[in-house]
């Protein structure tokens, strides 16, 4: 409380104790700590909560998809073997092929998880994650969605800097089923 003027932690212990003894006088079990505060300040955690520039995706994908939503909580769609081509950093072609577990929840929102496979064109450099994301399903045919990709220990070659990291990405198809895949790595 070192941040409160005498007066603010004056009035915050004499609450205290008159809400104790209220709750005394009906019966209530009260466990008073007096020291005990939450503040909002992010000096005194570190700098830990600094704001994240993310800048520009460093993968990117187009693609075409027909928008089609679950038809119910039983019974999940599954993608197997769904394929795309993306470009990492601008420069290195990629291939991307996993299976994904999408399920409806309400209100046209699914919850989304599976794993992908990422190889160079020359297949000599290889990194796999797994993602969870949550999806909506919009009225004009249209979806969206964000999510998380952790990366596994093992990425090779020119994909070896996605060894044991995390990503977040985001994804559109407009009416017309042109989809946009970008995402950002968290270092």
């Amino acid at each position: 409380m070192r941040n409160l003027d005498l007066k603010t932690r004056n009035k915050i212990v004499i609450l205290g104790t008159v809400f104790g003894f209220v709750l005394l006088y009906f019966g209530a079990t009260v466990i008073f700590i007096p020291n005990a505060y939450a503040i909002n300040n992010t000096e005194t955690i570190g700098g830990l909560a600094t704001t994240i520039d993310l800048g520009s995706p460093f993968y990117i994908q187009h693609y075409q998809h027909v928008v089609e939503p679950p038809q119910s909580e039983s019974e999940p769609n599954l993608y197997v073997n769904h394929t795309n081509e993306g470009i990492i950093n601008g420069n290195l072609s990629v291939t991307q092929v996993g299976n994904t577990t999408e399920t409806l929840r309400n209100d046209n929102t699914v919850y989304l998880q599976g794993f992908r496979n990422l190889t160079t064109d020359n297949d000599m450099d290889a990194a796999s994650y797994d993602f969870q994301a949550i999806g909506n399903y919009g009225p004009d045919n249209t979806y969206e969605s964000r999510g998380v990709a952790i990366f596994d220990e093992v990425a090779t070659g020119k994909l070896s800097f996605l060894e044991n990291s995390v990503a977040i990405y985001k994804v559109r198809v407009d009416p017309d089923g042109n989809g946009a895949f970008l995402m950002w790595h968290l270092k």
